[in-house]
Order: structure tokens, then C-alpha cells, then sequence
């Protein structure tokens, strides 16, 4: 359906004028008579196409409503109560929807930002969450520490918050920093202090006497002022949706050594959405302003040693034995002592986290390394029947790398067999059979005669050594169809890098 010109319109109009009808216009003018119907339907509604609004049953209490809410500043539920009274018989919802538009909206006033010199203030809040410890929904109370200038990040999760949890969660902090601010800044809080009259305040004498060893300020906020303390508050958003939600936890111990790797490898290398820096890059410009710590702690902040990954995937320090994941069997790790925990780093990030164990001659497994453990052992079986498949050779060694590797003689399996993607079925079962000569029980062993290079003399030589990769290819062995065996190896590959 076209619409009419402009002009055809005002030819229609002019001749409907003169006629009188609509027949003899649309005769004379040559348009439809349903097109000059529609169009002078138009002309005669077109002073009316904006109806009236329709009435409100607020209508008769505009007056009263603007009254409470201006001069009596009432809530919408006590607005309801005394417009009802007057005969009021409409719902809240129109109500509500009407009050959005006549109160008054408090203006924002526009404040200063706050000027966070480093090294100068640190914050500390408590948040209480929900979360799954042992296969059971608990409530943990997270305290945070944050450095108002890097935005540093430090959390640990308590049962309770009293006093000791406050000490302890400052003392960890501190320990980490290495150092602590000219001042840390609290909402009232009655195990650190709070407001007690104009003027007056009202600090903790036990957590005063441990500012004043740690040499800070304890500064107790006014109430109602909650940007003053939003460098601290605003994580706990953050905590909540990116580290705890979606995740279960062994225990309250499991919960704070995850949360450690999530801060140490997430949270504080993040680019930060306000500062467009990571917190990390910021705290090393900062940790130069921040005070040395007291003297009698100071030295037991963390020292470092380094330790290699045993076979058992554990590190062993002072007869007692920690996990890692057993990936790493054969790395060499580097260990951060501290007062209270220990710290197993690898290339500069967060590997773990353990608690000291008590006694000697203990082996402390973390469950995610006991789980990978599990994995690696079940994965273990068919890299097994595979390696088996290259011969007789492949019996020979596997005997010999069992005694000698013990749990670690999956992860040489898992090499020796990536070996034969690489050189062949027949150069690899030969390199078995020659190290078996030599007792060399190892992938490095392996890898060395395929590069053709001589063993270390370990016994005496029983085969001429002057054309390794000759004598390599002399000791084919029957070939298999391997179809099986790549397919084991595929998949291992897509659990083990998934």
C-alpha cells in the first residue's frame, strides 16, 4: 500500500471540497476511492491523534505525596500508609514508579581523589563467604590487606575473626612485604577499634601494643565513608568471582595454599583496571618507602634454598619430605622459608604452599599433587603395554629401569617412546639394547646414543663402540604394527597437556 504525494493529497483534498464525494473525487481526481477514504479519515481524526492521558489514581493525593516526600522525607511504604488512609485505593508499584520521578535526587558531591603516596597506607577489612570445604557448604571469613599505592593484594581465610586471626593476618603480610606502611586504616572494628563519641577513639590495647612493635599507625575511619576505604572493599567483589566461586576445597588449609597461588599468579600480575599497571610492577617501585621490620623478625621473614624434585615428587628439608606435582620430578625448584609456611617456587612463579609438619621423617602430600599422582599412575600402565611392544629389548630395559627409577620410570617411559616418533621403532630398540649392556637406566642415557655419542663407561665395553648409529641399525628388531601404540601415545598426550 503506497502512500499518496504530497501533491496528489492536496489535489485530493481540493477536490473532495468542490464534490462533496467521495465517488465523484475519486472519479475526477483518478485515485481509489479506498485511498481517498483512507486519507480523509485522516484529515478528520488528525486534531485528535494524541489522547488525552489517561487519569491516575494518584491524581487526588499529587499534593500530600510531594509534601511527605519533601518536607517529611518518608519512605515509600509510610507514603503508601497515609495516602491510603485518605481513600487511597490504588497498589504501591504506581506509587513506587511515580516517587522516582518527584524525589528529590541527593546530588553527588564531587570528591578530590585520594593521594596514595607508596609505602605510605595499607587497608584491612574482613568479608564473610560461602564456600564448599570437605564436600561441605561453610561460611570462612576472608581478611585482606591492600597497599593503597601498588594495590598489593593479601588474603588468608579464618574461621572467626577474632583478635589473634587480625595479628596473625599482619604478621603474614608484613613477613611477605618484607616491610610495613607508616599506616594502616580500618572501619570501626572492635578487635582493632572504633568510634566511641565526637572526637574519641577507641583502639584495642592488645592490637595497639603490636602497631606500635611493628612501628604503624592504627588509623579508625569515621563511619559512613565508604570510598575512604574502597581500596579495600572493592576486592572482595573480585575474591569472590574470580578465586572462590566454582571451587571446592579440601580444607581450610587447602583453601588459603590455593588462595596463595591464585594471588601470587593471578590476582597480583593482573593489569589492574584503575592503575592499567600489575600490582607486582607497582610494589617494587614501593617497597623502598615501606619501614624495615622489627629487628627480632626481621631476619625470619623467608630465606631461600634450593632443592631438587626426588622421585617420590617431593623435596626434602629437614628430614621431612613436601609434595609438588609430580610433573616436575627431576626439576630443580627453589624453597622460600617463612615464619609459619613454606613457599616452592619454579621460574619465578608460585608452584605451592605448605605448612611446616610436625616430627621428623614425615611426607606431607598436598591433594592436587596426590590426584595428578593418580592420573600419571593410571596413564602409566598404558605407556607400559607400549613401550613393551618394542621387543624383547624393550623387556630387558624395563626391568632394569624399574629397579633403578622406581616411581619415576614413568616419566622415562613417556620420553623414551616420544624417542621413536623421532628415530624409528628399529634405532630406538637397538639403543635399549646397547644402554641394557651398559646398565645406563635413563631417557638421558637413551637420548645420548641417539645422538651417537658414546656412554660413560660404567663397565666394560662389550661392543665395539667405533659406529654407534651402525651398530644401532645391526640390532633391528621384528616390526610391529604400531597403530596401537600411537593411538596410547596420542592419547596421553591430549589428558597429560588438557
Amino acid at each position: 500500500m503506497s502512500r499518496l504525494s504530497q501533491e496528489k493529497r492536496q489535489v485530493l483534498r481540493e477536490a473532495f471540497h468542490k464534490t462533496g464525494s467521495i465517488r465523484a473525487t475519486a472519479k475526477e481526481t483518478g485515485i481509489s476511492r479506498n485511498a481517498v477514504r483512507r486519507e480523509l479519515r485522516g484529515d478528520k481524526h488528525s486534531g485528535a491523534r494524541q489522547a488525552s492521558k489517561r487519569g491516575s489514581k494518584l491524581d487526588p493525593f499529587q499534593s500530600k505525596i510531594e509534601f511527605l516526600v519533601r518536607e517529611k522525607e518518608l519512605s515509600g511504604v509510610r507514603i503508601l500508609e497515609e495516602i491510603q488512609e485518605l481513600g487511597y485505593q490504588g497498589g504501591y508499584s504506581i506509587l513506587k514508579e511515580h516517587l522516582r520521578k518527584v524525589r528529590p535526587k541527593p546530588k553527588k558531591q564531587p570528591r578530590p581523589p585520594i593521594d596514595h603516596p607508596p609505602g605510605h597506607e595499607g587497608q584491612m577489612d574482613w568479608s564473610p563467604h560461602r564456600v564448599i570445604l570437605g564436600g561441605r557448604q561453610q561460611t570462612v571469613h576472608t581478611g585482606s590487606i591492600v597497599l593503597c599505592f601498588s594495590r598489593w593484594l593479601y588474603m588468608h581465610h579464618f574461621f572467626q575473626e577474632t583478635i589473634e586471626c587480625v595479628i596473625a593476618l599482619h604478621e603474614q603480610a608484613f613477613q611477605e612485604l618484607n616491610g610495613v606502611p607508616a599506616i594502616m586504616t580500618y572501619d570501626n572494628m572492635t578487635t582493632v577499634g572504633r568510634h566511641v563519641g565526637p572526637g574519641r577513639v577507641w583502639i584495642n590495647p592488645v592490637f595497639q601494643r603490636f602497631a606500635k612493635e611493628y612501628g604503624f599507625e592504627v588509623v579508625i575511619l569515621q563511619p559512613g565513608n565508604k570510598e575512604r576505604h574502597g581500596v579495600v572493599e572493592r576486592p572482595f567483589y573480585y575474591i569472590e568471582t574470580n578465586f572462590l566461586k566454582g571451587r571446592e576445597f579440601q580444607d581450610l588449609e587447602d583453601l588459603n595454599n590455593k588462595a596463595g597461588l591464585w594471588r601470587a599468579n593471578r590476582a597480583n600480575v593482573r593489569i589492574h583496571g584503575t592503575l592499567k599497571e600489575r600490582p607486582l610492577d607497582r610494589l617494587a617501585r614501593e617497597r623502598s618507602f615501606l619501614k624495615s621490620l622489627p629487628s627480632n623478625v626481621s631476619a625470619q621473614v623467608y630465606k631461600k634454598l634450593t632443592r631438587l624434585v626426588h622421585p617420590d615428587f617431593c623435596i626434602g628439608l629437614d628430614t621431612n619430605r613436601y609434595s609438588v606435582d609430580p610433573s616436575l620430578i627431576g626439576e630443580w625448584v627453589t624453597l622460600r622459608l617463612y615464619k609459619d609456611h613454606l613457599e616452592i617456587w619454579l621460574h619465578n612463579q608460585l608452584h605451592c604452599r605448605h605448612t611446616y609438619v610436625q616430627g621428623r621423617d614425615q611426607r606431607q602430600i598436598l591433594p592436587e599433587h596426590e590426584q595428578q599422582y593418580r592420573k600419571m599412575s593410571g596413564q602409566k600402565q598404558l605407556l607400559e603395554k607400549a613401550f613393551l611392544r618394542l621387543g624383547q629389548a624393550a623387556h630387558d630395559y624395563y626391568q632394569g629401569l624399574q629397579r633403578e627409577k622406581k616411581s619415576a620410570a614413568g616419566y622415562h617411559l613417556q620420553r623414551i617412546l616420544h624417542y621413536v616418533d623421532r628415530y624409528g621403532q628399529e634405532v630406538v630398540a637397538g639403543a635399549l639394547s646397547y644402554a641394557t649392556r651398559y646398565g645406563a637406566y635413563s631417557a638421558d642415557a637413551i637420548f645420548r646414543i641417539l645422538q651417537g655419542k658414546k656412554l660413560r663407561p660404567q663397565q666394560k665395553q662389550s661392543i665395539a663402540p667405533e659406529n654407534i648409529r651402525q651398530w644401532l641399525k645391526a640390532q633391528a628388531v621384528e616390526q610391529h604394527n604400531l597403530n596401537y601404540y600411537d593411538k596410547l601415545i596420542q592419547n596421553f598426550e591430549e589428558d597429560h597437556n588438557g
